[in-house]
């Protein structure tokens, strides 16, 4: 089987979500892949290339196709919130926890919550919501989803289903 650049990325993401930015390896993740390092090198230069392609799949994958989605002008709130509370969680955590000891990474996604926060303040600003509320509540929503995130790396299961149905009332 040919791995084509994506299959790396992924297999880097996964690595990232399952232990950390430190296990993100080209000879373990080949070795994970069942593929000689070869074929890393035939898309990537070099490990940083590799975290590069990362980083860009993730912000294309978990804000940008959603943002730009030809249905994300009729896309509710809810509908959102309801998405994103239902996604895979992991690879989000990493990508935040990564950041922290990463100041540019730690910069650019600060700019994908800015992205993020505005369309969400642009949600709710079409339920009638003043541009002040609006903004407010969208960075509510998102501290709300990032408390999330970081709830879910302890042991003890949190069930997220009543308070986001809570939240989804407020939301009105």
């Amino acid at each position: 089987m040919q791995y084509t650049r994506e299959d790396w990325v992924r297999a880097g993401l996964n690595t990232l979500a399952e232990a950390g930015v430190e296990a993100v390896r080209v000879e373990a993740i080949a070795r994970k892949l069942s593929i000689s390092k070869g074929s890393f090198y035939h898309h990537f230069a070099d490990r940083q290339d590799l975290l590069n392609a990362m980083i860009d799949y993730w912000e294309l994958h978990a804000t940008e196709r959603i943002i730009s989605a030809p249905e994300a002008e009729q896309a509710t709130l809810e509908q959102l919130l309801s998405f994103v509370f239902a996604t895979e969680r992991k690879t989000e955590a990493a990508m935040y926890a990564w950041a922290k000891q990463n100041p540019e990474l730690g910069k650019r996604v600060a700019g994908i919550e800015k992205r993020r926060i505005g369309y969400v303040a642009a949600l709710y600003a079409k339920k009638g919501l003043s541009p002040d509320e609006a903004n407010a509540r969208a960075h509510l929503a998102y501290l709300v989803y990032i408390g999330w995130l970081v709830r879910g790396e302890l042991d003890e299961p949190f069930d997220i289903a009543a308070p986001l149905q809570h939240f989804l009332k407020w939301t009105t």
